[in-house]
């Protein structure tokens, strides 16, 4: 029979539900696979991800506080918390041509909640053990979503490619929902023919994980660097020595130039040239970009995380939106599927105009400003003093103030048709 929202309703004489379908099976798509798990709606969650995950992957490789309550809700904070460390401090600081001198830090207490270091590799690895441990929810390594058809009646055939060595399959499945948290290339996406808008910024950004001893030289565990030229992020990754070294150069510069010049760019950010020892162990480039969708839902298919928007990375707020992208979703759907939201069309458009919102009114402005902002030029005392007096964020630091972070969660209650 159906219900008055329109779902069916299931009892001894009808099918079971049927499942709902992640495309993508990175850090926003597995947690949104466990929320679902751990509600009490009857579906199962099928993860389709092409590749295994890799327990040694670093490419995302920190939590922001503002997200904590979404883990402390889902039951993972603890488990989080024990496997990665908390970062000691936060400072902004300019190149090492003008001494990498300090402009202004934060020094966070042993064991206080600032920054969470957790590389992507281990977040990934507690999330698949605790989806497993559900019992709702199966990740399938080897297949990929290459395109879907949504029903007339409701629900949408996915068409699943299931890849064995050099030869491969196809395969439908049927399914409630399907949403795609496959990235910034998301076949999902494209097949729903939304195209991001946008800007895609004037240099490429290019990551880099070296192992190089920088609390030596005094730095924090986070760094911003302050140049005209050789601007960028310093991180801690890990306990044992590896640090992410961002920085940026231009678009034009091909891949194979920013490999070979690595090193020699590098060592120009280290204190000492990297002559006390330097290993490079990673090297990424990538587009430094601020891109949104025009809409997160259509039907019964629906875009999180990187497949939705792009930001740069140096106001931390790229995972830490996918994340709340996922955690307002799954309270969306649960909400559907359990027979309570009083028109779940209206409420999938409000989700979905929410999340838009929150992308342009909240995480674009300070990720462009974080952006601007280490590309400053500070070769003088004035320029530094200038600096802080026009920047709010380095001048309550300079004051003493820990920086907070802006309100990119979705209050689900207040969404149309909840």
């Amino acid at each position: 029979m159906t219900a008055p929202n329109g779902h069916t309703c299931h009892n001894g004489n009808t099918p079971p539900p049927l499942p709902i379908v992640l495309a993508g099976g990175g850090c926003v798509g597995l947690f949104l696979a466990l929320l679902l798990a751990q509600s009490p709606i009857p579906n199962r969650i099928i993860v389709l991800e092409p590749s295994p995950p890799d327990p040694t992957s670093t490419r995302a490789m920190a939590h922001q506080p503002l997200i904590f309550p979404l883990f402390e809700r889902s039951g993972l904070m603890r488990e989080l918390s024990a496997a990665g460390t908390f970062s000691n401090g936060l400072c902004f600081r300019t190149g090492v041509k003008n001494g990498s001198a300090l402009i202004a830090g934060k020094r966070f207490a042993k064991g206080e909640r600032a920054q969470l270091l957790l590389p992507q590799g281990k977040f990934q690895s507690i999330l698949m053990g605790k989806i497993r441990e559900s019992g709702k929810a199966e990740v399938k390594l080897g297949a990929r979503v290459v395109g879907f058809a949504q029903k007339d009646k409701g629900g949408v055939s996915v068409e699943v490619r299931i890849c064995k060595g050099v030869d491969g399959e196809e395969e439908v499945v049927e399914a409630e929902y399907l949403v795609g948290a496959d990235g910034a290339h998301s076949t999902v996406r494209k097949a729903m023919g939304l195209p991001f808008t946008g800007e895609t910024l004037p240099n490429q950004l290019v990551a880099t994980d070296i192992v190089y001893d920088f609390h030596l030289h005094g730095f924090y565990d986070a760094n911003f660097i302050i140049d005209e030229e050789d601007y960028g992020l310093i991180g801690r990754i890990t306990e044992d020595g590896l640090w992410r070294v961002s920085y940026g150069v231009p678009n034009a510069v091909s891949e194979e130039e920013v490999r070979r010049t690595a090193e020699s760019k590098i060592r120009r950010m280290l204190p000492d040239g990297g002559r006390g020892g330097l290993e490079v162990r990673r090297v990424a480039p990538y587009k430094a970009q601020q891109l949104c969708v025009e809409g997160l839902w259509r039907g019964r298919v629906g875009i999180v995380g990187d497949a939705a928007h792009l930001t740069n990375p140096y106001a931390g707020l790229g995972l830490a939106s996918g994340i709340a992208d996922a955690a307002s979703l799954a309270s969306v759907l649960i909400r559907i599927l359990t027979h309570q939201a009083t028109d779940p069309e209206k409420l999938l458009e409000s989700w979905s105009d929410s999340r838009k919102q929150k992308f342009w009114g909240v995480i674009d402005k300070p990720s462009r400003v974080a952006y601007a902002r280490v590309k400053t030029k500070v070769d003088t005392e004035e320029e530094v003093e200038a600096l802080v007096a026009r920047d709010p964020v380095i001048g309550a630091m300079r004051k003493g103030v820990k920086p907070v972070g802006p309100g990119i969660e979705t209050c689900v209650e207040e969404l149309v048709g909840w």
